[in-house]
């Protein structure tokens, strides 16, 4: 008995196996110490700024202020002040709030604004009515007295202004004007009539006062620093 081999088909051979991507190197950096330097120091610069601002807008310390408008010249009471926090400033001087008992009483130098610091300069305790000065009390119908409302401390020129030309003829000379400060301003009377105290020199408080008993006086308001 014979037997006969079947041959084997050709077996197919594996595929290739795919080629490996090349390997790609990145670079390397070089690490530069004078911008390492240059960024910490902005860093630290940067903390120590932030940390002073912190420290300066936290420290505030209580001053006076002024709680409304107060004209020259007007003596200063506790419910003209009120206290205020600010941040310490050297080119800002302002009365410490601790002060207010030293302040209450002194006078405005000039017009004082709400919202306002009080510093030493703006007050005085110099009074309006000064060495070789009398107060007048001088009565003024309306006709007589601006409708601007005066204020403690402005400068006035007083002149004789007679009723109706009662007490004046066309020969006599008129009487020299008179100069005065605002010390106090009454309410009006019932009348109309306001009473303004007034300081004016001795040689001419008389005659002021004449004028004033007579209803004679007129007054002009003269410009800040006139």
């Amino acid at each position: 008995m014979t037997t006969t081999r079947v041959p084997r088909p050709p077996q197919a051979s594996a595929p290739a196996a795919p080629a490996a991507p090349p390997v790609r190197q990145l670079p390397v950096r070089r690490r530069r110490p004078a911008m390492i330097a240059a960024s910490v120091a902005l860093i630290a610069v940067g903390s120590l700024a932030g940390a002073y601002l912190y420290v300066a807008t936290g420290h505030r310390t209580p001053v006076l202020a002024l709680a409304h408008d107060v004209p020259a010249g007007a003596v200063l009471a506790v419910d003209d002040l009120v206290e205020a926090k600010i941040a310490t400033d050297p080119a800002l001087k302002p009365v410490p709030a601790q002060d207010i008992k030293a302040v209450v009483g002194k006078r405005a130098v000039s017009g004082l604004p709400a919202g306002s610091l009080l510093t030493e300069k703006a007050i005085t305790s110099d009074p309006l009515v000064g060495p070789g000065q009398q107060l007048v009390a001088v009565s003024l119908e309306p006709s007589r007295i601006p409708a601007t409302p005066l204020a403690p401390g402005q400068k006035l020129q007083l002149v004789q202004a007679p009723r109706d030309g009662a007490g004046a003829t066309t020969t006599q000379a008129p009487a020299p004007a008179l100069t005065a400060v605002v010390v106090r301003v009454g309410k009006p009377a019932s009348s109309g009539e306001t009473v303004v105290d007034v300081a004016a020199s001795t040689a001419d408080s008389a005659t002021l006062a004449r004028w004033s008993a007579r209803g004679e006086v007129a007054l002009l308001v003269l410009p800040a620093g006139g």
